[in-house]
C-alpha cells in the first residue's frame, strides 16, 4: 500500500477583505506561488474548505490467535492513536469486534455427542460502538464515541480459544450494513483487521473447503469478494473496505491442505482479493493479487496492507490515518454562507502548501488529469474535488490549507 498523508483542515471559515480587481485567465497565472489571479473585487467571500462527511467503522478480529504475539494489543494501541488525531474531528466513528458469542455445533462437529456443543462462531448484528459523530473529545473524555472505543478495547480481550472460530464473513456483513444505515450523505469506510483465514462457514448456508474436523468450514473467499464488491459498487451508500493482514495473515497451505489450522489456500491471496473488491481506488498500481483462485500463490506486491512481516501500533496507526488521506483528502463540501446557496458558476479554489498559494482553473474537459498543474471539478453530487497534482500536493503536505472563493466567476480552463 502506498505511502499516504492525511491532512487535518482548519475548520474556521472567514470572510476575506475584497478589493482591486481580478487578473486575467491565462494559463501561466493558473499555479505556483501565489501567481494565480487575484479575485479582491469581486469575491463576496473566501471560506476554509470543509471535507465530506465520512463514517470510519473498525472492524476487528478477536479471536483466539490475537492473543498471541501481541497482537490485539498492537491493535488496541493503534486504534486509539489513530481517531485521537484532529483529522478525525469531523468524523463519525464505530467499532465491531467479532467474535461476540458461541453458537451451536454443526453437525459435522457432533460426534455422537462427543464434540463440543458450541464454537465462537457469533457475530453481533450491530456495532458494540454505534456509529456517532467524533467531534473534539478524545478517548481521554468521559464521554463521546472515542471514549466508547476506548472502554470497550480496554475491557474485552480475544475470544479464548486456539482462534479457529473466526466468522469473517459475517462480520465484514455486519460492518457493511452498519454504514449502509448511516443517514448521512458521504464516504463510508470499513478498515476490518485480521491474523488468519475466515471460517464458521458450516454453521451458516454457505459452502465452504473442508477443514481438519471434516466440516466444510473454511469460507470460501470468493464469497467474501462478491459481499465487498457488492458494497463497493452499490448505486448508493457505496462502502469502501480495507483490508489489514497483521502476523498470523500469511499461512500457505496450498489447496491439498496438510496443516489442519490453516485454510486450503494461500491468505495472503485472499486478503489481497479482498481488498481490491474493496477499495480499488486505494490499493498500489503495481499490486498483482487482484483475483483469488485456490491454486494461486502469494502476490508479489499485495493489494491489502500486509502487515505479517511488520507489524507496530505506529504501523497501524498509520494505515487508518494514511486511507482516511486517500479517500477524503481531495474531496470538500461548497460553503453554505449564513444558510444560503453558492452559484456554482461563481466558485474557484486555492490552496496553500508550505506557504505557497495556488490559485486552480476548473477544468473544462474530463479527460485532462492535470498532473503538471492541478486543476478542481465537481463531482456528481456537487462536492468541490481537488484533480492531478493539486491532489497529490494537498495529500502529501501536513499544513495544506484549502480554500474557497465565492463570487467571482469561475476560471474554467
Amino acid at each position: 500500500m502506498p505511502a499516504l498523508r492525511c491532512l487535518g483542515l482548519m475548520a474556521a471559515i472567514g470572510c476575506a477583505g475584497c478589493s482591486g480587481s481580478t487578473r486575467g485567465t491565462g494559463h501561466n497565472d493558473m499555479s505556483g506561488g501565489g501567481d494565480g489571479p487575484s479575485f479582491n473585487g469581486c469575491a463576496t467571500g473566501n471560506f476554509q474548505a470543509m471535507q465530506q462527511p465520512a463514517a470510519l467503522l473498525v472492524v476487528l478480529d478477536s479471536s483466539g490467535t490475537m492473543a498471541n504475539n501481541n497482537k490485539y494489543q498492537n491493535a488496541q494501541q493503534a486504534i486509539v492513536s489513530a481517531i485521537d488525531l484532529n483529522a478525525f474531528d469531523s468524523m463519525t466513528l464505530g467499532f465491531l469486534g467479532y467474535p461476540t458469542s458461541q453458537v451451536a455445533s454443526p453437525s459435522c462437529l457432533s460426534l455422537g455427542g462427543l464434540g463440543p456443543p458450541t464454537v465462537g462462531c457469533g457475530v453481533s448484528g450491530l456495532p458494540q460502538v454505534p456509529l456517532a459523530p467524533a467531534g473534539t473529545m478524545k478517548s481521554s473524555a468521559s464521554s463521546g464515541v472515542r471514549h466508547d472505543i476506548y472502554q470497550w478495547l480496554a475491557n474485552h480481550s480475544p475470544t479464548p480459544g486456539n482462534g479457529d472460530g473466526n466468522p469473517t464473513y459475517d462480520a465484514i456483513q455486519s460492518g457493511i450494513q452498519a454504514l449502509q444505515s448511516w443517514p448521512t450523505s458521504g464516504r463510508r469506510i470499513l478498515f476490518y483487521i485480521t491474523d488468519g483465514g475466515a471460517s464458521c462457514a458450516s454453521v451458516s448456508s454457505r459452502q465452504g473447503y473442508t477443514d481438519g474436523n471434516g466440516c466444510n468450514d473454511w469460507e470460501y473467499p470468493d464469497s467474501i469478494v462478491t459481499l465487498i464488491k457488492g458494497a463497493h459498487d452499490a448505486a448508493t451508500s457505496s462502502v469502501n473496505t480495507i483490508i489489514v493482514g497483521v502476523p498470523g495473515a500469511d499461512g500457505q497451505n496450498g489447496p491439498t491442505g496438510g496443516d489442519p489450522n490453516l485454510p486450503p489456500y494461500h491468505v495472503r491471496l485472499a486478503l489481497s482479493s479482498y481488498a481490491y473488491a474493496g477499495s480499488p481506488e486505494t490499493v498500489p498500481a503495481t499490486c498483482d493479487g487482484k483475483t483469488f483462485s485456490q491454486s494461486g500463490g502469494d502476490p508479489t506486491v499485495a493489494c491489502h496492507f500486509d502487515m505479517t512481516t511488520t507489524y507496530t501500533p505506529q504501523v497501524l496507526s498509520n494505515a487508518i490515518d494514511q486511507i482516511r488521506g486517500a479517500l477524503l483528502g481531495c474531496v470538500f463540501e461548497l460553503p453554505n454562507p449564513d444558510g444560503g446557496t453558492v452559484d456554482p458558476g461563481q466558485v474557484n479554489v486555492q490552496y496553500t502548501v508550505g506557504g505557497n498559494t495556488n490559485t486552480l482553473y476548473k477544468r473544462k474537459d474530463m479527460s485532462n488529469s492535470c498532473v503538471n498543474d492541478g486543476c478542481w471539478d465537481y463531482t456528481s453530487d456537487g462536492k468541490v474535488q481537488l484533480i492531478g497534482k493539486a491532489c497529490s500536493d494537498v495529500e502529501g503536505a501536513s499544513d495544506a490549507n484549502v480554500q474557497i472563493v465565492v463570487g467571482c466567476a469561475t476560471v474554467i480552463m
